[in-house]
């Protein structure tokens, strides 16, 4: 075999091998069902025992999210940081979560979102999961500065109810 012929085949070989063996043991052995991912989101609420013993068996469900209502996403550090669980945002971080601007106020990056917002002033009416805004990750979190500023930029809403269908 050529070295022409080997590259061909290599590649053949390997893209096969991504496109059918994600599918080798049916779809289901490859996705996270609804039920497994509510349970992780929900368990990212309040426990942070049970959020370290599904990230251990289930590595890979760390940003899965869950759809509450229709256009309600969250995920398991989002959960975390609406409810002030400062413990289970840093497990989820040292694991690798991904983060958005309401789990950065939360956790205190102020600065860096205050340039956002400036920069983009659309985001002060942004909301997370459950109409969660800004000024209530600020409070959460404990950063009373951050949200007298948002509140003087005009945030004065906690949260943004009825924006999601049931």
């Amino acid at each position: 075999m050529n070295r022409e012929e080997f590259l061909k085949n290599g590649t053949l070989a390997v893209g096969a091998t991504l496109l059918f063996g994600r599918f080798a043991n049916g779809p289901e052995s490859t996705l996270f069902k609804a039920e497994e991912i509510d349970e992780f989101v929900g368990a990212a609420h309040s426990s942070l025992e049970e959020t370290k013993r599904i990230i251990e068996t289930k590595p890979l469900i760390l940003n899965c999210a869950s759809q509450i209502a229709k256009g309600d996403f969250e995920t398991a550090m989002g959960g975390a940081s609406h409810m002030g669980r400062k413990d289970i945002a840093d497990l989820l971080i040292s694991n690798g979560a991904r983060m958005d601007i309401f789990n950065f106020v939360f956790l205190g990056f102020t600065d860096f979102v205050k340039d956002l917002v400036v920069k983009y002033p659309h985001l002060l009416n942004s909301y997370g999961p459950h109409g969660y805004t800004l000024l209530h990750h600020a409070k959460v979190g404990e950063h009373q500065v951050f949200a007298n500023w948002l509140q003087e930029k005009g945030l004065n809403k906690d949260i943004f109810n009825d924006i999601f269908e049931f």
